[in-house]
């Protein structure tokens, strides 16, 4: 399966230093190799993103992590067993 971000995110890495120092701490909103906002939090980004883009494909990515989180791993639910909660 293609990532269809992958253009956006090798764009992020070669770029990280110099969009860190303009957009400090902003969240990103990347389509392409161009740079449609910097925002202060992850939500306002997707929010504006797709104002101006649509339903996308684009990143929305901090400049402090240009590259993919590690992935969630949930064993409980990937097994199917129900969550218990104690009264």
């Amino acid at each position: 399966m293609t990532d269809p971000l992958a253009m956006e995110k090798i764009y992020l890495q070669e770029h990280q230093s110099e969009l860190a120092e303009a957009h400090p701490g902003r969240y990103l909103v990347i389509q392409g190799e161009n740079v449609y906002g910097a925002f202060e939090t992850y939500d306002q980004g997707v929010n504006e993103g797709v104002k101006m883009l649509g339903a996308g494909p684009f990143l929305v990515r901090s400049v402090l992590q240009p590259e993919d989180p590690p992935p969630l791993s949930i064993p409980v639910l990937s097994l199917g067993m129900p969550l218990s909660v104690d009264s």
